[in-house]
């Protein structure tokens, strides 16, 4: 019997070829569709899901807030946190900090420096790798426990060594910033990092487990938590602890200003979820770039209406198909079989085009991964298969295509009685029309929707990155200041001297037109951020943290960005104490009424001793963005630089022969600094990588927008064919009678014209209300256009008016007399 059923819808099947084709070629791509972008949910899902302790760390966040408001969020915390909260409170079994700490990297190799500027690189303390599980290939769990020893990842160690063995080998850690010095011992090599991890790195560098201070928030902080703790419960008791250290400290105070014994609600901590790090943490300094939650689920949403649009089209061209299937259940039935014998057969036919779709399918989606993956921007493998819920879930799914494919055609041809269906008086009923018609209603709803959606996501990307940023980075080559650790005041002399000579022999390359320096470039959090106080106002209000970033004097001419009140510091009059600049968000932060308000003003600061410094505000420049558009400005002090603080230079080149350029930078570089790694790249790309997840994701949704649109019109080019079959004569006798063939073309695209027009009425409402929750997340977006709407309706009614017209003509010049020659 099985057999029977099996050959019965083979026969079908490749009886009706271009209708198997239009069938299988449609399942294919929503199986397809949907298959790549669970994959991509599966991998975004799966961060530090392969941590074995992974439902038991938790990132303890930082928040300070300002008269109620909250100006910061953090993913960092005092480093006596830590220590703090596992010896006091109860449920911490382990503690771990971890600090970023870019620079340069050296070692000999024979009578050879290799060095490189790393940018993966943190300090760590020895119970790092028992909190988390990076498996080590060379050295045990304890492979930091002491000071200056380092773990380094197998990319890395073949980097610096080849394929001489690591371990053993010595680094020279350099950093100028922080004055970090340090000669490390390679104790252990571990695999490389997985791609779904968020903590991404090359180098683990041992520091001593130091009790921590109270005075910066600048330690990324884990919690390893007992099982029988609740993380809520344990959350509750973080008030209370932060009160009891911060209350008084008078080391923090000094620093800050802006905590007293009746202040503490400045200040809170919270715990997050390691799992909850990647895709739910937008956080001011994240450890990495993160995804995004809400993106994610989007293109869920993405995937399954591109499968049940994929289906759709099979239950349409199903039921349309039900009229000249009539007689051959007509002939069934009167040879005995029974109606579940045909119900049987059409599910077999649906299972058996099924299973062909879902073989294909597979093998597509193995030779597309490779492309898709690049296309995400995330390197990803087909590991669907290993999930143990994937296998049943899709069975399950499979499953339900199959009977509601195959369930309602069977449905209605097997309740026929034979006689009807052989004397020619069967007819697909009302009920069956409009069910086609509100398919093809709902295929068209989300394929408009989809279309008005990727329009939206790609005008906002595309406005970020082109949008008038209150400065120019255009032709901007930024080269990495040497991470040279200066030790001594020779060393520190010796390098004021080289910073000066590089500029000046720099401006002597006639490629370059000129070149600044600072302590931070556009496109990174600036991480320098100091307590600054207006001495005239009242005492309990006037401290607030700002970044701080220290610039070379032409820098603002350079970027050409406008003064709007005072002066510049080229042309600023020296008076007491220092001399800052402020940008508008930074004047309103303070309390000034206006920029003009603003100049000459005193600005004070503290250290940690509690020692005053006096700052004059010279001048209030026009906001600029320091980081995505994606948030607001960045009140921002800024101070000219002292050469020790230089982190980068910023050099306008002329772009004509950028190789050329580029060597001719790189050889004066290392005439002056010859124990330094040249490093460079191109400001503007490195600023837009900050829309790197939105613009993946816009590549995403416009190619699945775009499959949608193309299963949605092979179910139409389907539905017209049969259409047409059913009333060729009709056409005949119309054209007989002098129908033209506009007219023509006209009765047979009326209905589904009118289709189109209520799909609009619904998907333009939609489409609007999902953009609009969209596009609550930047603090600059697009306006809505009404071209957003227009465009995709006329794309959506030309597209569908050719697929329908391609036919609708064709059957329209056909002779007549073919057509009625039967009767």
């Amino acid at each position: 019997m099985f057999n029977n059923y099996l050959k019965m819808a083979w026969r079908v099947l490749s009886r009706q070829k271009l209708f198997s084709l239009i069938n299988i070629l449609g399942l294919v791509i929503g199986m397809v569709a949907c298959m790549l972008i669970i994959q991509y949910i599966s991998f975004e899902l799966s961060y530090d899901k392969f941590q074995a302790n992974a439902d038991r760390i938790y990132r303890v966040k930082h928040q300070n807030y300002s008269q109620g408001n909250l100006i910061e969020n953090l993913p960092k915390t005092y480093s006596a946190v830590g220590p703090a909260l596992k010896a006091e409170l109860p449920g911490v079994e382990e503690q771990t900090r971890i600090s970023k700490l870019e620079g340069q990297v050296s070692t000999q190799a024979g009578t050879n420096v290799v060095a490189f500027n790393e940018r993966r690189l943190y300090l760590v303390e020895p119970s790092f790798l028992k909190v988390f599980s990076f498996p080590l290939v060379q050295g045990t769990v304890n492979a930091l426990s002491n000071p200056n020893t380092v773990v380094i990842t197998e990319s890395t160690a073949k980097k610096y060594f080849g394929n001489a063995d690591a371990i053993g080998k010595t680094i020279r850690i350099q950093q100028q910033i922080s004055g970090t010095n340090i000669t490390a011992t390679i104790t252990g090599v571990c695999k490389d990092v997985p791609a779904n991890s968020h903590l991404q790195f090359d180098f683990l560098v041992s520091q001593d487990p130091h009790a921590g201070d109270w005075l910066y928030a600048d330690s990324y902080t884990y919690l390893l938590l007992s099982p029988k703790i609740n993380y809520k419960r344990f959350e509750a008791m973080l008030p209370a602890f932060i009160k009891d250290h911060v209350a008084g400290n008078d080391k923090l105070n000094n620093a800050s200003f802006t905590l007293g014994k009746t202040n503490i609600s400045n200040i809170a901590l919270s715990l997050q979820p390691l799992r909850d790090i990647h895709l739910y943490s937008n956080l001011t300094d994240e450890i990495s770039a993160g995804g995004n939650g809400n993106m994610v689920w989007y293109l869920g949403i993405i995937a399954a209406l591109i499968l049940v649009i994929a289906y759709i089209n099979y239950i349409n061209l199903s039921t349309a198909k039900v009229i000249e299937r009539a007689r051959e259940v007509g002939i069934r039935k009167v040879l005995g079989s029974q109606r579940v014998q045909l119900i049987i057969q059409f599910l077999f036919e649906s299972a058996l085009l099924n299973v062909i779709s879902l073989i294909v399918a597979v093998f597509a989606v193995i030779l597309l991964m490779p492309w898709f993956s690049a296309l995400c921007g995330v390197q990803i493998q087909f590991t669907l298969w290993k999930n143990p819920a994937f296998l049943p879930g899709f069975a399950g799914c499979l499953l339900a295509g199959i009977v509601l494919s195959a369930f309602y055609p069977a449905l209605v041809l097997s309740d026929y009685k034979p006689v009807q269906i052989l004397k020619g008086k069967f007819q697909t009923s009302a009920q069956s029309i409009s069910l086609r018609k509100s398919l093809v209603v709902f295929q068209f709803v989300a394929t408009i929707a989809f279309m008005i959606g990727t329009l939206v996501v790609y005008r906002q990307v595309n406005y970020m990155k082109s949008a008038n940023k209150g400065m120019d980075m255009t032709q901007t080559l930024v080269v990495r200041a040497p991470q040279i650790v200066r030790d001594n005041d020779a060393d520190a002399m010796s390098f004021m001297h080289k910073d000066s000579v590089f500029q000046t022999e720099i401006m002597r390359n006639p490629r370059v037109q000129n070149v600044t320096s600072s302590s931070a470039i556009p496109g990174e959090v600036i991480n320098y951020i100091m307590a600054y106080s207006r001495p005239e106002v009242a005492a309990g209000e006037k401290g607030i943290r700002l970044p701080t970033l220290e610039i070379g004097g032409g820098f603002l001419n350079q970027f050409k960005v406008k003064v709007i009140a005072g002066s510049n510091f080229d042309s600023a009059v020296q008076t007491n104490g220092s001399l800052m600049m402020l940008n508008e968000a930074a004047v309103l932060s303070l309390g000034y009424k206006n920029p003009q308000d603003a100049v000459g003003k005193i600005i004070q600061t503290k250290n940690g001793r509690g020692r005053v410094f006096d700052n004059t505000i010279v001048g209030v420049i026009k906001n600029f963005h320091q980081t995505s558009l994606k948030e607001g400005f960045t009140p921002t002090v800024f101070r000219l630089i002292d050469p020790s603080s230089v982190t980068h230079y910023e050099l306008k080149v002329n772009t004509a022969d950028m190789p050329a350029t580029i060597a001719q930078i790189n050889k004066t570089y290392k005439a002056i600094f010859t124990d330094a790694a040249f490093d460079y790249f191109f400001l503007d790309e490195f600023f837009d990588q900050q829309y790197k997840t939105e613009q993946h994701f816009g590549q995403v949704f416009s190619l699945f927008s775009g499959l949608a649109i193309l299963v949605a019109c092979l179910g139409l080019f389907g539905l017209t064919l049969i259409t047409i079959g059913q009333r060729v004569k009709e056409i005949g006798i119309r054209k007989l009678l002098g129908a033209s063939i506009p007219n023509i073309l006209l009765l047979i695209s009326k209905d589904f014209v009118k289709l189109l027009a209520i799909a609009n009425a619904i998907a333009i409402p939609l489409a609007y209300w999902g953009c609009y929750k969209w596009l609550q997340n930047y603090k600059f977006r697009i306006d809505f256009s009404i071209w957003f709407f227009i465009v995709p309706m006329v794309s959506v009614f030309v597209i569908a008016l050719a697929t329908i017209s391609l036919q609708a003509v064709k059957a329209a010049i056909a002779n007549p007399v073919k057509s009625l020659r039967a009767e």
